[in-house]
C-alpha cells in the first residue's frame, strides 16, 4: 500500500529540578487535536539535523534555549484517509531528544500564526488530567532516571 505523505520531527523533553516537564499547547482550526499540550518539537527543515530541528523548535515555541541530549526514541503514527488532516494515508516520525539546562524566559507572545499558543511548565504528577497528545505519555516514558 502505498502512503501520500511523511513527516519527521524532532521534539523536546525538557524535565527542571522541580520535577516540572515543559510542555506546548497547540492550536490550529479544524485540527482534531487543537488545544492539546504537546512537547515542544515541530517538522524537519531542508538540511537540518535532527537535534538541529529540536534546538530550534523550543526556541521558536518557548524562548528557551537548552543543550540538546541523546536520542531517547522515536515514535511513528499511521494515518489513513479518515484519521488525517490531510484526507490522505500517511507517516508521521516523532524524534525525541533530551533537553538539560533550559536558559532564558519563556514566550508568553504568540501571534496569529503560530500553531503553538501556549508554553508552561507542569509538574509531572499533573500531566495525567491534561488534554495532551499521545508523545506527551510517550516522552515521559523516555525520561531517564538519575
Amino acid at each position: 500500500m502505498n502512503i501520500d505523505w511523511q513527516r519527521a520531527a524532532a521534539y523536546v523533553v525538557a524535565v527542571d529540578a522541580q520535577q516540572r516537564i515543559l510542555l506546548t499547547q497547540f492550536s490550529k482550526t479544524g485540527h482534531p487535536k487543537s488545544g492539546a499540550w504537546t512537547l515542544p518539537g515541530g517538522g524537519m527543515e531542508w538540511d537540518e539535523q535532527a537535534h538541529e530541528t529540536a534546538l530550534r523548535e523550543l526556541g521558536e515555541e518557548t524562548g528557551l534555549s537548552a543543550d540538546i541530549g541523546p536520542l531517547l526514541g522515536a515514535q511513528s503514527e499511521w494515518f489513513d484517509e479518515r484519521t488525517s488532516e490531510r484526507g490522505q494515508r500517511g507517516l508521521a516520525l516523532r524524534l525525541v531528544f533530551q533537553a538539560r539546562n533550559c536558559v532564558g524566559e519563556l514566550k508568553t507572545d504568540f501571534t496569529d500564526d503560530d500553531t503553538t499558543v501556549g508554553a508552561e511548565w507542569f509538574l509531572i504528577a499533573a500531566v495525567p488530567q491534561l488534554n495532551r497528545v499521545e508523545v506527551v505519555d510517550f516522552g515521559l516514558s523516555l525520561i531517564p532516571t538519575v
